[in-house]
């Protein structure tokens, strides 16, 4: 059971992510020089680097360990602040703590436009064992100014992806119509409460059971950089604050 004790009120699924601001070293060049950054990453991993690049506007950032190896392509070195650029930034977050999951197992899952990670093994099973359903995690970097601090967040959703016992991803339709076990992933899923009611607050227990938990598994992990700059995330999501009308 979770211990993160949450004082009544409104919460988002919304975790600040505190990243110190720093300067760190990188790699540039004229984003002119590779019209297509498609290629550039192929090269990357042909050659087995372990480097990743970005396009900033007009110019091309190169970070990671082999970083230094794209000098080969005219990249020249430089020193930026990460706070300086909110959506690398953001995007840096993003990458650690997908290197971070991966790590540790999960599985990198896509829908439209989004993606997502599953946990290696089944959350629970259905049907007699024949459904397995694995619980998942959309992850999202936001960046905001409040005061003139810029501050980031780990936006924490929670997905599903049901198997059959060959791994094949079955839909709803199947669950119902091949296994009469609809029903019961639901339940597994916290939108249907035992006795068959409609959970109505599938929101609070998804963020109790399921979000918290996640966040402290993962509350440190590093950024993609050569140089070891960690990311904290804070245990509690962000508390909605409902100002009197005057």
């Amino acid at each position: 059971m979770n211990s993160v004790y949450l004082e009544p009120g409104i919460y988002v699924n919304i975790f600040e992510a505190n990243v110190p601001d720093k300067k760190v070293t990188i790699f540039t060049a004229l984003s002119k020089a590779f019209p297509k950054l498609h290629d550039l990453r192929l090269f990357i991993e042909t050659k087995g680097w372990k480097a990743r690049v970005y396009r900033n506007d007009d110019v091309i950032f190169a970070y990671g360990q082999d970083a230094h190896e794209l000098a080969l392509k005219d990249f020249q070195e430089h020193t930026v602040r990460l706070f300086d650029h909110p959506k690398w930034c953001a995007r840096l977050i993003t990458e650690g703590l997908n290197d971070h999951l991966k790590n540790q197992g999960y599985r990198e899952g896509h829908g439209k436009g989004r993606v997502m990670f599953y946990e290696p093994e089944p959350y629970q099973t259905a049907a007699s064992g024949r459904i397995k359903v694995f619980r998942g995690y959309d992850l999202r970097t936001i960046y905001l100014r409040q005061q003139d601090q810029l501050m980031f967040g780990l936006v924490v959703d929670i997905c599903w992806e049901i198997q059959d016992i060959n791994g094949q991803t079955l839909s709803m339709e199947e669950i119902a119509r091949k296994y009469n076990a609809a029903i019961e992933v639901a339940q597994i899923q916290d939108e249907i409460l035992p006795h068959n009611k409609i959970n109505t607050e599938i929101s609070r227990l998804r963020l109790q059971n399921h979000i918290l938990p996640f966040i402290a598994r993962n509350k440190e992990f590093a950024l993609p950089l050569s140089q070891d700059i960690r990311v904290t995330l804070g245990e509690l999501p962000v508390r909605v604050i409902l100002g009197a009308s005057s």
